[in-house]
């Protein structure tokens, strides 16, 4: 051990005469070993990068040899040519090719689009569905049905806010109509109302429903209610055979089974409505409907099978964010069956304000009534109201 450490001590020192002599004119005391002109890293850098240099130029020589176009196939396709350009794989099928029953070919696909050139977006979907009835086993099954989902994307797609649970589908957002004070709610919604009435000189109303939405077109209700007959149990549904957010329209069909309690009759109530919003400063909304109440059974034993013809008109004008004012007028007449005897009648028209809270599905509405026309009525000469309406949507899902 010793005698290696004693070698070693003996060749660095030789090393340091070597590199003392080599440099004759430099200071004794101030030697500088940076400056190294016989480095050896710096020959073999130069010698790396000359090999670099040459493996470039190699390189660069294949690339060249080999400039041929670049094919998108090769690397998956063009990621926009998912449309309705197929016309490389039309080519590669014969124009005359039926392969059985029910199946296609190209010419008669040809022919189907350049005939479709003009049509709207119902139409073509329509056609499509035309098609694959003709056709069922098509060599372009997969492509016609990535086209109609296109369609219905373009029909249906529109995503809207629809005030309260984010943006939706058009197809599933609520229209958001009125409910009107004296007549019957147009739209199928599941909501609750609570309404008082006060009249002079003593008349006095009141009125509570609650009514589930079992799909987006049908609905159930129950509640009670005091009309000009006396105070009712009812219950009944709502049907829109038409509830559209592209159009902002809704017709229904109303059938109501009620119980006017003094005096004791069942009734029936079948009525037809419809409502529409047009898009005038912050909301325009024109509500109609129309329809009979018919007594089918008297508890007491006196004649029934009268009817009365009921109905009216409701306009709502979204004033602001808050604020809405409304206009509506109800018709309740009765025929008195005699051609001596006036008909029996007690029309109102209505008019006040709609406040709807912020941060609430709901409303609370004030407005007057006022008798415009009527018959045999004695002791109304017009009211107050004020009721409440909460669109329970968000919170009661569907049953459907």
């Amino acid at each position: 051990m010793r005698w290696s450490l004693l070698l070693t001590m003996m060749a660095g020192l030789s090393f340091s005469s070597q590199a003392f002599a080599q440099d004759e004119d430099e200071d004794e005391d101030e030697i500088d070993f940076t400056d190294d002109t016989f480095d050896l890293d710096d020959f073999d850098a130069e010698d790396e990068e000359d090999d670099i240099e040459i493996e470039r130029l190699d390189e660069g020589d294949d690339l060249d040899a080999s400039d041929e176009p670049i094919d998108d196939d090769d690397y998956g396709g063009d990621p926009d040519g998912e449309e309705l350009d197929f016309s490389d794989e039309l080519d590669e099928l014969d124009d005359d090719e039926i392969g059985g029953e029910g199946q296609d070919n190209v010419e008669i696909y040809r022919s189907f689009i350049d005939n479709m050139d003009d049509l709207g977006p119902e139409e073509e979907l329509i056609s499509w569905e035309e098609y694959l009835d003709e056709y069922p086993n098509t060599l372009f099954r997969d492509r016609i049905e990535r086209r109609m989902e296109e369609v219905q994307d373009g029909i249906y797609g529109a995503r809207i806010d629809d005030g309260s649970s984010g943006y939706v589908d058009a197809k599933d957002r609520e229209i958001g109509l009125t409910n009107p004070q004296m007549l019957v709610g147009v739209d199928p919604r599941t909501k609750a109302r609570v309404s008082v009435e006060l009249g002079l000189p003593a008349y006095y109303a009141a009125g509570v429903d609650f009514e589930y939405q079992l799909m987006r077109e049908l609905s159930l209700h129950a509640g009670y209610q005091s009309r000009y007959t006396g105070g009712n149990l009812e219950f009944g549904a709502k049907y829109a055979f038409i509830k559209s957010a592209r159009t902002n329209l809704v017709t229904t069909a109303i059938l109501d089974v009620h119980y006017n309690v003094d005096p004791g009759f069942l009734g029936v109530r079948p009525q037809l409505a419809g409502g529409k919003i047009f898009d005038v400063g912050g909301g325009l909304q024109v509500l109609a409907q129309a329809g009979v109440d018919w007594e089918v059974a008297r508890l007491d034993g006196a004649p029934f099978g009268s009817i009365r013809y009921i109905g009216g008109a409701h306009v709502h004008y979204q004033a602001s964010d808050v604020v809405g004012v409304f206009a509506e007028g109800s018709l309740n007449i009765k025929p008195s069956g005699d051609p001596d005897l006036a008909n029996f009648g007690f029309n109102v028209v209505s008019f006040g304000l709609k406040f709807s809270p912020p941060s609430q599905p709901a409303y609370i509405g004030l407005n007057a009534n006022v008798p415009a026309q009527y018959n045999f009525w004695g002791y109304h000469y017009g009211a107050v109201q004020a009721d409440a309406v909460w669109y329970l949507d968000d919170y009661l899902e569907p049953a459907f």
